[in-house]
């Protein structure tokens, strides 16, 4: 900083000539308030000073206020320039040993008095500015300050370390450096006791990782506390990882191009090329210094120029009298193009031609003894599941043949279309010995399903089952884990699923024990997967890992010709399930069964069929103990004509007139029968017939019912 001069410290000067008298000078200091007066000529040159002191001693001496000052004048006084510096003043005073001086400007002319008082006011005004200047750079630096006293107590915490630490300065200011910050108090504590200063230590502060140093704060010798500066490196580390990650997968890229059999090169976005291996070189018979940094089309013509057109990604060409098969790929990133990947498939064409020819001879052969297979086999664990549909025969015999190896098996469809019925007769027909373990995806809370996998080891957890749990894995082991609904599996589980399908092996939760497991996957989803992955919603690796064999069960509206054989294989089993003797369906209800589209599938029919069979039904399933939802779908008239189904029926013997019924009749004449059965109770009503009371008092005041029942509506 530069000096301060004394031109804004001197004090305004009391000008006064020999010839005025005592008096004079003793109003001029009460007026003004100082202790010195200018005696100065005509020509404002100094004579000498008369100071208070002066003055004091005359009078005690008997001298009269009328004396001329000329007696009590001091002439031998020290002048001083105003542009002189305080350092230079402080020193003149000191050397002569006066406690006043007179300021001079460049003419020679008195414009003031210094003293003193007036030095020690400046050095403080400098030391201020010192100060502030100090505490503002500390304060507006990027790297962490903080400072100690001789008592270990922090007495600066700048803005950085407020900003980086998450702390308060006035929570900190104070208190002792090991309560606060024992990761970097030893080297404090040493500074300060031992007067050294330690430079770039690598600490650990807080939620950051900073390179320290370390400095004593002397004066003359006398220490008054330490100094750290700190920067913080918690950024520059992840660069520093992130760049080591890159290498390395540079590398990797390196060494996976030098093994690949296949001729490959990487250009950027422009087409400039930056990575290429031997075997692109060899086929090209080119060397790699000539080419990289240099525009494909420049380089290998054949192969450019470089271009988005999705027809040029995939071509056959001759190369050096070689036919090569060329695939060309983007490399997208965030969104956005940032090069090319091409490949060149161009040895042993010629025998994988051959291998080609083979596998389709296999296939052949393969096909005709799958046939011949399907001949002999009979009593399937397929039986169970209930069709005449051609698709539905080639799905069950699909899903035999994939019973007999381990592959995982991928089973969709919508809800209720039997996606466990063909799980379990795979697992059957697979020949394992273990168990069929069935998890629901979707029913099992999410936080719950790692548990529920792997099990969990005594004490993993507060609240874990005393001696630990077993899994679902280690039920399922030698036999077949079928994941229902996997389409709603959290992605943190799929990926730890994916590993232990990988390595067949896994950790209870809580244990370091790895345990080995021999486990068929069989999965099943009403969803898309396909669309949840691009979505980001399910991920790829583990689709393509669970998506070996897939079986897509159609919906029940495309196969309708199904619904007879349906219904009498269901009312069998629901009349041994409820103890009763239905015979079929009506040919009117029949028809509206037929007619309905399903969207619930076979459970829903299932669910309609024991709805149905819960009223009083005598022999026979008629409209009347059918829901509304399938009422209302049949907007025709119901012709009671009656067209037996394809064999087996689902009704016969069933004598039916030729009158029609109109729908609104029949819904407010089951509305009415409902509504005896229970005595008028509207909530066990809604329930039977399936619909919500809202949705009954709608139908009750669209068709008056109460003003024509004779029964007590509740």
């Amino acid at each position: 900083m530069k000096e301060l001069n004394i031109a804004d410290y001197y004090s305004k000067p009391l000008l006064l000539t020999e010839n005025n008298i005592i008096s004079d000078v003793i109003m001029g200091f009460l007026k003004q308030r100082i202790d010195v007066a200018c005696i100065v000529d005509d020509s404002n040159y100094p004579l000498g000073i008369v100071s208070k002191y002066s003055v004091y001693r005359s009078i005690l001496a008997g001298t009269s206020l009328d004396t001329p000052l000329k007696s009590i004048l001091r002439r031998d006084v020290l002048t001083v320039n105003d542009k002189e510096g305080f350092r230079q003043v402080k020193d003149v005073l000191l050397q002569h040993n006066v406690a006043h001086g007179i300021v001079l400007n460049q003419e020679n002319k008195v414009v003031g008095v210094i003293s003193k008082s007036d030095i020690i006011n400046g050095f403080l005004h400098e030391t201020e500015i010192l100060v502030n200047q100090l505490t503002g750079l500390i304060e507006n630096l990027q790297d962490i300050v903080i400072s100690i006293d001789r008592n270990n107590q922090i007495v600066a915490f700048n803005g950085a370390a407020e900003k980086v630490m998450l702390l308060k300065k006035e929570d900190i200011i104070g208190r002792n450096i090991e309560e606060c910050f024992p990761e970097i108090a030893p080297y404090m504590v040493s500074t300060l006791d031992d007067l050294t200063t330690i430079k770039q230590k690598k600490v650990t502060l807080g939620p950051i990782t900073g390179i320290g140093s370390f400095i004593p704060i002397t004066y003359k010798e006398n220490t008054s506390g330490a100094l750290a500066i700190i920067k913080d490196i918690t950024t520059l580390e992840e660069f520093a990882q992130e760049l080591e990650t890159t290498k390395n997968l540079q590398q990797t890229l390196q060494q996976a191009m030098a093994l690949s059999y296949d001729a490959v090169i990487i250009t950027d976005k422009q087409g400039r090329i930056t990575l290429t291996n031997q075997a692109f070189l060899d086929l090209f018979e080119l060397n790699d210094k000539t080419i990289i940094n240099k525009k494909i089309e420049e380089s290998v013509p054949v192969l450019g120029p470089f271009t988005d057109d999705p027809h040029q990604r995939k071509e056959i060409m001759t190369i050096n009298n070689k036919t090569g098969i060329v695939t060309k790929e983007f490399i997208v990133h965030a969104g956005k193009e940032v090069g090319m990947i091409i490949k060149i498939i161009s040895n042993q064409l010629d025998q994988w031609k051959e291998l080609f020819y083979r596998m389709d001879k296999l296939e052949s052969e393969l096909n005709f003894y799958r046939s011949e297979y399907q001949k002999l086999t009979q009593n399937s664990s397929f039986d169970i599941i209930k069709s005449n549909d051609k698709k539905m025969a080639n799905l069950k015999h699909q899903a035999l043949l994939s019973a007999k190896n381990n592959s995982t098996v991928l089973i969709t469809g919508e809800s209720g279309t039997g996606k466990e019925l063909f799980a379990e007769a795979v697992h059957k027909e697979s020949g394992r010995k273990g168990n069929f373990v069935k998890v629901n995806c979707a029913a099992i809370p999410s936080e719950l399903l790692e548990s529920e996998f792997f099990g969990y080891a005594d004490g993993a957890f507060t609240g874990a089952r005393r001696g630990g749990k077993v899994g679902k894995f280690e039920l399922a082991d030698k036999g077949t884990l079928f994941l229902d609904e996997i389409g709603d599996m959290p992605l943190a589980l799929q990926s730890k699923l994916l590993r232990v399908l990988q390595e067949r092996n896994f950790e209870r939760i809580g244990d370091n024990r790895t345990r080995t497991v021999d486990v068929r996957i069989i999965a099943a989803t009403n969803k898309d997967l396909y669309q949840l992955v691009q979505d980001g919603e399910f991920r790829e690796d583990f689709y393509y890992r669970i998506n070996v064999v897939t079986i897509q069960i159609p919906p029940l509206r495309e196969r309708k010709g199904d619904i007879p054989l349906l219904c009498n294989h269901l009312i069998n089993k629901l009349n041994d399930r409820l103890n009763k003797q239905v015979i079929g369906i009506s040919p009117e209800a029949f028809t509206i069964i037929k007619e309905y589209s399903w969207p619930g599938n076979i459970r829903q029919l299932e669910n309609i069929l024991e709805r149905a069979m819960n009223f009083d039904v005598k022999n026979w399933i008629d409209t009347i103990h059918l829901p509304l939802e399938l009422l209302e779908n049949n907007q025709s008239i119901i012709s009671r004509e009656f067209i037996p189904p394809s064999t087996p029926p689902v009704v016969q013997n069933k004598q039916v007139s030729s009158e029609t019924v109109s729908l609104k009749d029949s819904e407010k004449s089951i509305i009415m029968e409902t509504l005896e059965s229970v005595q008028g109770n509207r909530s066990k009503a809604a329930d039977l017939l399936g619909i919500s009371r809202t949705t009954l008092y709608n139908k009750l005041k669209k068709y008056n019912i109460e003003s024509n029942v004779y029964f007590n509506i509740k």
